[in-house]
């Protein structure tokens, strides 16, 4: 715990308009954070990530992981289907030569302004990243706005805990590592999702972690939940989730 809480300062205790310089600098040991977190907390969202990326994946799909970071989401995303055309964009350069070996095109750039035409991708994949930046509900637009019609966007992001002692517990944690932070545990009020029997959310470890997926036609402007879920379901999309936009 005292390692994690050590690389927690490095990646958040930083004004938070300055993400850009807070990434350069935890660059190099940004993986190992990666992997504490997901061994604290963060491993049931991107089981439930893969899940439905299992799904969905095919051959020749263009696919965006936007905030790339190490690559570590677009490795998997190769690992469950090689074919696919990989896309990773991130704000600083510094983290996409930690992704070097990844195969695919690497695009510096902000998730709150995506440098692509309306409808380039087939599926959004973004790991840990809205809750970085000042506008989360910007971020999900911007990966609905570059999604087919019939596409997909994939994202897991820290959310406050349920109950007061789980939250009580963010407030330490928070204090731990200091004043302004680079990311946030995000509250229900700020969290991008909709309504939709096409949406799906999953929280994880008493709600410090979320995976949500949606459809084209599954707006965020509004703070309205999508279809709830405790956990990962045995059941797949279907027939009716895999059509066009709704």
């Amino acid at each position: 715990m005292t390692r994690l809480l050590s690389d927690l300062e490095l990646i958040l205790r930083q004004p938070g308009d300055d993400v850009r310089r807070v990434y350069e600098r935890a660059a190099p040991r940004y993986a190992h954070f990666r992997e504490a977190w997901l061994k604290v907390a963060g491993a049931g969202g991107e089981q439930a990530m893969q899940h439905y990326l299992g799904e969905i994946l095919a051959p020749g799909q263009r696919v965006l992981d936007a905030g790339a970071g190490t690559g570590a989401i677009s490795r998997r995303v190769l690992a469950l289907e090689p074919g696919v055309q990989m896309t990773l964009l991130d704000l600083t350069p510094a983290m996409l030569a930690q992704a070097a070996d990844v195969p695919g095109e690497k695009v510096e750039g902000s998730v709150l302004d995506l440098p692509f035409a309306d409808e380039t991708f087939d599926v959004v994949v973004s790991g840990w990243v809205i809750e970085t930046v000042p506008d989360p509900r910007q971020a999900v637009a911007e990966y609905l706005r570059v999604i087919t019609p019939a596409g997909y966007v994939l994202y897991t992001f820290c959310s406050l805990p349920d109950g007061w002692l789980s939250r009580a517990g963010s407030v330490l944690l928070r204090a731990a590592v200091g004043q302004g932070f680079a990311g946030k545990f995000l509250p229900d009020e700020d969290i991008p999702w909709h309504d939709c029997e096409r949406s799906r959310r999953a929280r994880f470890h008493g709600g410090l972690a979320t995976f949500i997926l949606l459809r084209k036609c599954c707006p965020v402007g509004a703070g309205v939940l999508p279809v709830a879920m405790d956990r990962v379901p045995p059941t797949p999309l279907g027939a009716a989730n895999r059509g066009g936009s709704g």
